[in-house]
């Protein structure tokens, strides 16, 4: 089980100042200068579940971010029992994010900024690549994109990768044959 962190939400001058970044068509979060590409490093700060990590930003700051283009299974929280590979991929996503990992936050050209719970939507990628693509192609997330917003750039390549993962049984597939009918 992931131990539940108190006390860490998102303040609301920096979730301002990211949409304000957007708004500027700045990429990724936090370049404030307006410039293209790589933006400032976010540092992993802790991982709430398979799909959805607190970073600490360049000024201290937590920020909450939603992996772009994939769910995961819950985790145990509020009360409600994890769903079958919720567990799974919390570790995973840990593993492959352990605390104080350096990583960049990527936006999307078609997707919304933030959830309705006003996490940011992005990619997280580290030199070893797309965190979301390894969750997916492991078999411990599979592509998704809600239904309200427009398809993520990369949702194509998510959906082939979750195809493969659960053809193969890869990760949670294996014990979790209906794994994206959690939802």
């Amino acid at each position: 089980m992931i131990p539940q962190r108190r006390g860490a939400t998102p303040r609301a001058a920096l979730v301002l100042l990211g949409v304000l970044a957007l708004a500027c068509g700045c990429e990724p979060l936090g370049d404030a200068a307006g410039e293209s590409g790589p933006g400032p490093a976010y540092t992993v700060d802790y991982v709430v579940d398979g799909d959805t990590i607190d970073f600490a930003g360049p000024d201290g700051d937590t920020v909450r971010v939603r992996l772009l283009g994939i769910n995961t299974p819950e985790v145990e929280h509020e009360g409600e029992a994890a769903q079958c590979g919720g567990e799974e991929a919390a570790g995973r996503l840990a593993e492959l994010l352990p605390e104080g990992t350096a990583v960049q936050l990527v936006t999307d050209s078609r997707a919304d900024a933030e959830d309705r719970y006003g996490r940011l939507l992005r990619y997280v990628e580290t030199d070893s690549g797309d965190a979301g693509a390894t969750l997916v192609s492991e078999g411990y997330a599979y592509a998704w994109a809600p239904s309200s917003a427009p398809d993520p750039d990369r949702l194509a390549d998510y959906e082939t990768a979750t195809a493969a993962a659960r053809a193969a049984g890869a990760g949670a597939w294996s014990d979790c044959p209906d794994l994206d009918e959690s939802r």
